[in-house]
């Protein structure tokens, strides 16, 4: 009889239970973005974008719902590891800011949930490079809302007192040298060459310095599914990096190896007295944060230059951003690419880069006047025919770090050959034998 009442109630449960389906608040859709509180107005420039204005286009096109902003505070290396966590274990999250340089590794563990592009036909509108960045084994896992490219900033004051013309443009690496060597020769209070060398400045090493110049040689760092490892190229790009340290180009190791290098090159970059900075496009942003209004006066921004110049390939250039990314755990996966879809229009990218100046996603808002006027966009839009993304691999964080050490090796005193050398054991630890390649 107890057996029998027992079964009853477990059956009561079970269809109650049954009747019982989760209710999801589609009202509103959680975008998960980082913030630095360093920054204007608690936000990371150059990360978020006019979170105000998402909201107002989202709210005139899908009336009855708005957004949640989420950010999280955080360095570089921490956010990424607080993002991983939040996508596999929170389902709050629809929607992510997500960085470029983590899409692979992200998609592959699983946080993200592929796009239906097919049926949107915004989609063609799209650069080829950020869309096939955006792309992983025939997925689309982001839709980019935001782009950007690395140059040579250069200050008109110190080039034309070195007798440097103003609208300098370097053909090749012995260019560069040439003219920090002729803006250090002035024997002022100046930096000649603020380059990024180090383990704590991160990813900028990585991509900002060490790609920068490797992909302007005649080698790049993966090919076919593989780590070039050893390389003439490699070798040449650390060979670069000696001279600078040797020739004392570039700032003393007591800051230029520690997290004080930006602070302390602060002062120099925006008074003019940096000679040449080689960085990205979204400084223009940088020195209107910072007041600094006439800076098309104070800087000059040109491309980077391949190692003994190519006529067929001149410039050479890395791009970044971020792309808007659904979690494979949210709720609301449907809603969340409506969202995107809005977020990512004509008209919505349009008025959100009059206030972050970023470099278009889309063509057809890249093409506009108002668009080209803004920051160093007409002359950085040129860059995009050469233009590289960083290795669409789940390694790459990884090997990225290894990148940084192997530079820092350099500055500090190991041979290129050496650093070169280290490398190749660490990557291969990391990734096995049967996924590096050794050209050297």
């Amino acid at each position: 009889m107890k057996k029998i009442i027992v079964l009853f109630f477990a059956a009561i449960c079970i269809l109650s239970c049954k009747g019982k389906e989760e209710v999801v608040d589609e009202s509103f859709v959680t975008i998960l973005f980082r913030s630095d509180p360093a920054f204007k107005g608690g936000r990371m420039e150059g990360v978020a974008p006019d979170w105000d204005v998402m909201q107002d286009i989202v709210a005139r096109e899908m009336p009855g719902t708005t957004l949640k902003f989420r950010p999280i505070q955080a360095p570089e290396g921490e956010y990424f590891t607080k993002v991983a966590l939040a996508l596999r274990t929170d389902p709050e999250y629809d929607i992510i800011s997500e960085d470029s340089f983590m899409l692979q590794s992200d998609a592959a563990a699983g946080y993200l949930a592929p796009l239906d592009v097919e049926n949107w036909e915004d989609w063609e509108q799209f650069y080829k490079g950020g869309k096939d960045a955006s792309t992983i084994d025939g997925k689309v896992y982001t839709i980019p809302w935001n782009t950007d490219v690395r140059g040579i900033w250069y200050s008109r004051a110190l080039f034309s007192e070195a007798g440097l013309p103003d609208d300098w443009q370097a053909k090749n690496w012995n260019d560069i040298l040439d003219a920090a060597r002729k803006i250090k020769a002035l024997n002022k209070d100046v930096v000649p060459f603020m380059i990024y060398l180090s383990r704590a400045n991160g990813e900028a090493t990585t991509m900002q310095t060490f790609l920068m110049l490797l992909y302007g040689t005649e080698d790049k760092l993966f090919e076919d599914g593989k780590w070039i490892v050893e390389s003439k190229g490699m070798l040449d790009t650390l060979t670069f990096i000696q001279t600078l340290r040797d020739e004392n180009l570039i700032v003393p190791d007591d800051i230029l190896l520690t997290t004080a290098y930006g602070g302390y090159m602060e002062p120099y970059a925006i008074s003019g007295n940096v000679g040449l900075r080689l960085d990205g496009s979204w400084m223009a942003s940088g020195f209107e944060a910072a007041g600094v209004d006439n800076w098309r006066e104070i800087y000059g921004f040109s491309g980077m230059p391949t190692e003994f110049g190519n006529p067929e390939r001149p410039l050479i250039t890395f791009q970044g951003g971020f792309g808007f990314s659904i979690s494979a755990i949210s709720k609301k996966k449907e809603k969340a690419w409506e969202v995107i879809k809005i977020i990512t229009s004509y008209e919505a990218l349009n008025e959100i880069y009059k206030t972050s100046g970023h470099i278009s996603t889309r063509a057809d808002v890249g093409e506009t006047p108002e668009h080209q006027a803004m920051g160093v966009n007409a002359q950085g839009s040129t860059f995009l025919p050469y233009g590289n993304y960083r290795p669409a691999n789940e390694d790459y964080p990884a090997v990225s770090a290894e990148i940084q050490a192997m530079v820092e090796s350099v500055i500090t005193g190991q041979t290129p050959e050496k650093a070169m050398t280290t490398f190749a054991k660490n990557v291969e630890a990391i990734v096995g034998s049967e996924k590096i390649i050794k050209k050297n």
